[in-house]
């Protein structure tokens, strides 16, 4: 009866999220959850898509800002403390899953001015992609300019910068390819 209940309120929650942010957030469904402390934040000018059944644990965020635009797709679950950050562009497909503490983010700052700050310095902001049935496991950080083709898993701690195309589990820092997969 417990599971149920948060279900519940957590599926209200995330309609509570999509009523608020009207403007900036478009889905397609009702089959969405958003678990305690989970966030989805959106600046003025930056929107977020979001396909059918999304599910983001607890404490998970994601965030367009300035005017970054951010693509989730249909059936895919975040679990906890997971992070999105766009500046850009973050396109995600359909039916993957994100392991625990996953961040994704599609800019870096720039640190080449010894005589400014490097938080005055700005950002360079690139594109994100990710295919679909792909499972990224917990603690993966992924950069931008990366892009993750279909039937990818990622092991767990691994950094990802670069093109991962080739269906297989990838591993390491940076990720690099360690078993293709192969239909049956």
């Amino acid at each position: 009866m417990i599971k149920i209940i948060e279900k519940l309120i957590g599926a209200i929650r995330a309609n509570l999220i999509f009523i608020c942010k009207i403007n900036s957030v478009k889905r397609e469904g009702f089959k969405h959850y958003v678990g305690r402390l989970g966030k989805i934040k959106t600046e003025k000018n930056a929107g977020i898509i979001i396909g059918k059944s999304l599910y983001l644990s607890d404490r998970t965020v994601i965030g367009a800002y300035k005017e970054g635009i951010l693509r989730i797709g249909d059936n895919n679950f975040f679990n906890s403390n997971c992070n999105i950050t766009c500046y850009g562009k973050i396109l995600i497909g359909d039916n993957n899953l994100f392991g625990q503490n996953v961040v994704i983010v599609d800019h870096n700052h720039k640190h080449n001015q010894l005589n400014q700050l490097i938080c005055k310095q700005g950002f360079e902001i690139g594109t994100i992609s990710i295919g679909s049935d792909c499972w990224i496991c917990a603690n993966v950080v992924i950069c931008s300019g990366t892009e993750i083709g279909n039937h990818v898993v990622v092991a767990a701690n691994s950094v990802v910068n670069g093109k991962l195309l080739v269906a297989g589990t990838y591993a390491g820092a940076p990720a690099k390819l360690v078993k293709a997969r192969q239909e049956l």
